[in-house]
């Protein structure tokens, strides 16, 4: 249980931090029945910072989807914001992919915070944390990690793959700083990625992310995903119905099954996997995606329909044969890494 002066404490860091609210801003929040007792501390946090806050509650968006669009578009006319607070269930994560709502996000020239299916943690340790820290450590972690040509990551749980990198590819941090008009993104957040030009081993993934991550949570029992050549060749697992699932969705199109990203979560405050793909991908440790490789950020020629986020529990991460992380913890010699590196420049790819 989360108590309620971390819950107020993630609010005030998300509104005061990462969105830099000020008084003259108009803050619109999209929630829904489900998450509106969470909706209404990150209002109050608003609220003691300016005078224009909204609060939204949509339609269930896996039951209704575009009824609750046709009311988040009538938000956006009647309120103009310059913040835009999303924060409902969307097992499918739709909304996240929907070029419809970016474009009204882009053209209200507003920030974003996107926190699909948020839940107590997540407010309560994945924000309530110093997000000038978070920022500080992922551009030091990125400094680190420039220029790698092959990552090994492993663990217990039998992951085992090596990753071949270009180091023209660049490596890009997202902070949870999002104080510009356009920015936005994941929150909470914490993490820096690059996308591979090759892979091959085995991936045990003990969360899965959307629009799988609702149904399987944190997985005691992995699904092994053997990747050759760059490309998914096999998964197993326990339950036959998930692996057949799981092998349905990657061959979605022809880049489906192709790994595109490879991340590590950056967020100290965030300690262990909690079956939330939200707060997970923030978690110290590693996690590669299948699919789409967000060329925009990591010069990857390719695309793809499909994105989902694999995550790895507690690895030892080697690169270049120097050890980024041992059984899930950062070496300490990483956060001493100061260079200057890219940073994000929009809303993140979450």
């Amino acid at each position: 249980m989360i108590s309620e002066e971390r819950l107020r404490a993630g609010a005030e860091e998300l509104i005061g931090t990462c969105l830099a609210v000020v008084p003259a801003d108009r803050v619109l929040i999209l929630t829904d029945r489900a998450t509106a007792p969470l909706a209404g501390r990150i209002a109050a946090a608003a609220s003691a910072r300016c005078g224009g806050v909204h609060e939204l509650v949509l339609p269930d968006l896996d039951q209704a989807y575009d009824d609750a669009f046709a009311r988040l578009a009538a938000g956006f006319a009647a309120h103009r914001p310059t913040v835009v607070v999303f924060a409902a269930r969307d097992e499918l994560d739709r909304l996240s992919w929907d070029e419809r709502y970016w474009g009204l996000v882009e053209s209200a020239g507003a920030r974003c915070a996107q926190m699909t299916d948020l839940d107590e943690i997540s407010l309560g340790v994945g924000l309530a944390t110093d997000y000038r820290e978070v920022a500080r450590f992922t551009h030091a972690v990125t400094a680190w990690v420039s220029g790698t040509r092959r990552a090994h990551v492993a663990d217990a749980l039998g992951t085992d793959i090596v990753f071949a990198l270009d180091p023209d590819r660049p490596w890009t941090p997202f902070t949870g700083l999002y104080p510009a008009p356009g920015d936005g993104g994941r929150l909470p957040q914490g993490e820096t990625f690059c996308s591979p030009v090759d892979a091959n081993g085995v991936i045990a993934a003990a969360v899965i992310g959307y629009p799988f991550n609702a149904s399987t949570g944190l997985l005691a029992d992995p699904v092994r995903f053997t990747i050759a050549g760059g490309r998914l060749s096999g998964v197993e697992h326990s339950d036959p119905d998930l692996a057949e699932r799981l092998r349905l969705w990657f061959i979605r199109d022809s880049h489906a099954g192709r790994v595109g990203e490879l991340a590590f979560g950056t967020n100290r405050s965030c300690t262990e996997l909690i079956g939330n793909l939200l707060f997970d991908e923030n978690v110290p440790g590693c996690h590669i995606a299948l699919g789409h490789p967000f060329g925009d950020y990591t010069g990857a020629g390719w695309e793809s329909q499909v994105h989902v986020d694999l995550v790895v529990r507690r690895p030892t991460v080697t690169l270049d044969g120097r050890v980024l992380m041992r059984d899930g913890e950062y070496v300490a010699a990483v956060g001493d890494a100061t260079q200057p590196t890219r940073t994000e420049n929009a809303h993140d790819p979450g």
